[in-house]
Parts: C-alpha cells; structure tokens; sequence
C-alpha cells in the first residue's frame, strides 16, 4: 500500500513540474515579445547559437537565461525577466511585487517551490 502512495505523489509532482516548466516556456516565449517580433527572433537565434539551449527550456537554470540575455541585449534583459517573472506569476497564480529588486534566478525558483508544494 506503501509504494502505491509512494507512486502517486511521485505521479502528482511529475504533474506539477510539467505545468510549471509549460508556464515558464509560455513566460519567457511572451517576455521576449516585449522587444517586437523581429528583435525578439534575432536575441532568440543569437542565443541558441552561441549558448546551445532554447530559451523557453531553462525553467532547471534561469541563471542560465538570465546570464545570455545579459550578453545579448546587457541593459535590456532586466525589462525582459520583470516581465517573464510577471507573467509567470500570473499564469501560476502567485502573489508577485514588481516594487522589489528582482533576482531572477531565485524568484524562478520560489515560483517552482510553490507550485510543488501547493498542487501536492
């Protein structure tokens, strides 16, 4: 009976990481919109290229995404993670405060936590 509870839980966190890692793909797709269509494709492209990962798939590593944005576009990539961690925030249904300073990385991985230990 054990391992069957066991293999539920373990079912619901699968669950649970596949809808947070879809969140933050869509986040960071609409984020990078925030530069237009067309600088949007070209930072996207630059990035895959240089660092050989697609931005939407670095819901394991923001650092990762936060670190090429800041080669990429320097200045901009603040605007770009706000926005993502907004977005984000909503589609999680997370209480986010745009008045703080943002670390990417760690409010990435609050928003996971949360998402795991509230759907479990």
């Amino acid at each position: 009976m054990i391992h069957k509870i066991n293999n539920k839980n373990q079912s619901r966190e699968f669950t649970n990481i596949k809808f947070f890692e879809k969140a933050y793909s869509s986040s960071v797709k609409e984020g990078m919109l925030i530069l237009g269509e067309d600088v949007s494709k070209i930072v996207q492209d630059y990035i895959e290229e240089k660092y050989s990962f697609q931005i939407e798939n670095t819901s394991q590593n923001p650092k990762a995404l936060s670190e090429a944005l800041h080669f990429a576009i320097n200045g901009g990539k603040r605007i770009i993670e706000r926005r993502i961690i907004r977005l984000l925030s909503k589609k999680l249904d997370i209480e986010y405060h745009s008045t703080e300073l943002i670390n990417f990385e760690k409010q990435i991985k609050d928003m996971r936590e949360k998402v795991l230990k509230t759907h479990k």
